[in-house]
């Protein structure tokens, strides 16, 4: 917090001394000029009635040179004094950011090590230094790479309010420290998932559907399912045998990813809607699950 810090405010400028300088040098001239011409004569009393108090006034000390120089002195004094409170309320502002950067970070962490703890996880943490949603696919870019660990195929979650750390995306390309990941709403992603409904699960596939004006959709669902709404779905872990391009088997079981919004019937099967615990559009920060603990 800024000190307080006593300012000298400068004493207001003797005008009036000043101004009666003048006067007295000015007639101090004309006195010399009529003198010279012979003219001094009939008006020397009356100069002299008028220039007697001001000398005397000088000469108590009252006024002195100085005080003409005081007010530009105290002038420069107070210009640097302004100089100098700006530099130091420039160095508090820098110090506030990067408390406030500190801050942020020791929050991060601290809700990585929660995550850790209630999870089996091993996490990596990582800023959303790009997005990409006018590209044709929905994209992120993060920053860590092969230096960090980070290898294709491995889920990347976030967390967004209250809400459970949840699947966003899957790690698609990866170089030395940044890399790539699809998100889960992008038409090309499918991610094997479950519903846990009493003692039992319903399995089924997470495929996005953002470029068909939705967000993620729950298919491949058995006609004879009945849903209440409002169920949990989660990863199933099983995304290595898709018959995909990407290396999906290092998505470990039980990741959250959002809860059933509507149900409708297509063909022999059903689609639900899901509704995702964080969307992935939103996201700024990330972590990347290079160990599930299995």
């Amino acid at each position: 917090m800024m000190r307080n810090r006593q300012i000298k405010l400068p004493n207001a400028p003797s005008y009036r001394g000043v101004t009666l300088i003048i006067i007295v040098f000015l007639l101090i001239i004309l006195l010399l000029a009529l003198d010279r011409s012979g003219m001094a004569d009939p008006v020397r009393g009356q100069v002299q009635s008028w220039i007697a108090p001001v000398l005397a006034w000088m000469r108590t000390g009252s006024f002195s040179l100085g005080q003409v120089s005081s007010p530009i002195t105290d002038v420069a004094t107070l210009r640097a004094e302004i100089a100098a409170l700006q530099s130091e309320n420039s160095q508090l502002k820098e110090r506030l950011i990067q408390f406030e950067v500190t801050q942020l970070e020791n929050r991060r962490l601290r809700e990585q090590v929660r995550i850790e703890q209630e999870r089996p996880w091993q996490l990596v943490g990582t800023a959303v230094s790009a997005m990409t949603p006018d590209s044709g696919r929905q994209i992120i870019m993060l920053a860590a790479g092969v230096d960090d660990g980070i290898e294709p195929g491995m889920a990347v979650i976030a967390q967004e309010g209250s809400q459970p750390p949840a699947l966003v995306g899957v790690v698609e390309s990866v170089g030395p420290r940044s890399a790539i990941a699809l998100l889960i709403t992008d038409f090309s992603s499918s991610v094997s998932a479950q519903v846990y409904q009493g003692e039992g699960t319903i399995a089924g596939l997470v495929n996005g559907r953002w470029q068909r004006g939705s967000r993620i959709w729950l298919e491949e669902i058995d006609r004879e399912v009945v849903f209440a709404g409002g169920e949990t779905v989660v990863t199933a872990g099983l995304s290595a045998r898709l018959a995909t391009d990407l290396p999906r088997a290092a998505i470990p079981a039980n990741v959250p990813i959002g809860t059933i919004e509507l149900v409708r019937s297509e063909g022999r099967s059903q689609i639900a809607e899901i509704r995702p615990y964080v969307d992935p559009g939103r996201v700024q920060y990330a972590w990347i699950i290079v160990n599930a603990g299995d």
